[in-house]
């Protein structure tokens, strides 16, 4: 529902608005609303930026999302319990202010919106799909029944004075880490994103308990051991079915791994050769599959447990471990343990379970 004010600003008809430009400022949280958002704007005809990222480090704003604030000129505010305790939500609609930007607040639930915003036009998001209905109207990008609704919104007459102002020269272009959204098209899943961070895929030999240490501190990764204090990612996952079997992409590092693994543990020359039987069969009708880097094996890692494991809980329990391809030694091997929650190496001999990874190109 649109909040009216009492006089009503009349739109300029004959005046031709812009393509609203849109940033959506959201928390973790809220990202299945905000993809269902993104995509009906884009499909409507608006050119849309969304931060998929998950994880966001350095204390100030990073430089993507400082370059998308200078491209869109509409940041749509998701606005819940969780936006209003984010520092990241609070500095992306605040350097929108400095930045003179068009804000649309569309608060979900009893939360209320920031003083400054308090006699803002919103949109009220408790009903999702009349929340994008009445958003799609007041952006010009829909009509309904031949008739323009926007023409009594006093925040379309709002957006409409915005986007007809003249542009300033050289505005910058969106940043290029998100592709725009393309066309719905009747494809079994998306491509992979470009990935938000990335890890080391080829293997060490040796790579030192020092050279671990340093990685695991660089990275922020949890290690129960070695590095107790770290965050870890915060992933984005998507679990896919295909040729009947499972696989987990995760958009944040770009990977694609096994949402299974080894049905057993196995030594190390076993979990190559297990490893060169998924590409024989082209699992998942891929032949690419390999052992991980320990970097990125210990990205799955997370600070707290699900179900017994520190690992997410879209991953299959059975697979308690994994081997990697980095060596300690001649005869030692990294593994790292999902269920104790740190990496350690073992002896070629030792029996460990097999999670294996793609590096995601697409999973077309």
């Amino acid at each position: 529902m649109i909040e009216p004010e009492n006089q009503k600003m009349n739109l300029a008809k004959s005046q031709k608005i812009a393509r609203p430009r849109i940033f959506i400022s959201h928390t973790w949280e809220d990202k299945a609303l905000v993809r269902q958002l993104e995509k009906a704007l884009a499909d409507a005809g608006a050119e849309v930026w969304v931060d998929h990222a998950g994880i966001r480090g350095g204390d100030n704003l990073p430089e993507r999302i400082n370059d998308a604030l200078g491209w869109c000129n509409t940041l749509l505010l998701i606005w819940t319990k969780a936006a209003a305790a984010s520092r990241w939500v609070k500095l992306e609609w605040t350097n929108a202010i400095a930045l003179d930007k068009l804000i649309i607040p569309c608060p979900i639930g009893k939360t209320p919106v920031p003083p400054i915003m308090a006699n803002t036009a919103f949109i009220d998001f408790s009903n999702r799909e009349q929340g994008a209905r009445e958003l799609l109207r007041a952006l010009q990008l829909a009509q309904t029944g031949g008739k323009d609704l926007d023409a009594d919104s006093e925040l379309a007459g709002v957006i409409h004075a915005r986007l007809t102002q003249t542009a300033p020269p050289a505005i910058p272009k969106p940043p290029q880490d998100e592709p725009k959204a393309a066309p719905p098209q009747s494809q079994p899943a998306p491509p992979v994103r470009l990935a938000i961070i990335q890890l080391r895929s080829t293997p060490l030999n040796p790579l030192s308990e020092a050279d671990v240490k340093q990685m695991l501190r660089e990275k922020d990764f949890y290690d129960r051991n070695k590095n107790d204090s770290g965050k870890g990612i915060r992933h984005e996952y998507e679990s896919v079915e295909r040729h009947g079997a499972k696989f987990v992409i995760d958009h944040t590092t770009g990977l694609i791994w096994q949402k299974g693994g080894s049905e057993n543990s196995m030594s190390f020359k076993d979990a190559e050769a297990y490893v060169q039987q998924l590409n024989a069969k082209k699992f998942c009708g891929y032949n690419d599959w390999r052992l991980s880097s320990l970097e990125e094996a210990m990205s799955l890692l997370e600070p707290k447990k699900h179900s017994e494991f520190y690992l997410d809980p879209i991953f299959d329990r059975k697979q308690w471990g994994t081997w990697t391809a980095d060596k300690a030694s001649a005869g030692r091997v990294w593994c790292v343990s999902f269920d104790y929650g740190y990496c350690t190496y073992g002896d070629i001999g030792f029996n460990f379970s097999v999670r294996a990874v793609r590096s995601g190109q697409s999973v077309i």
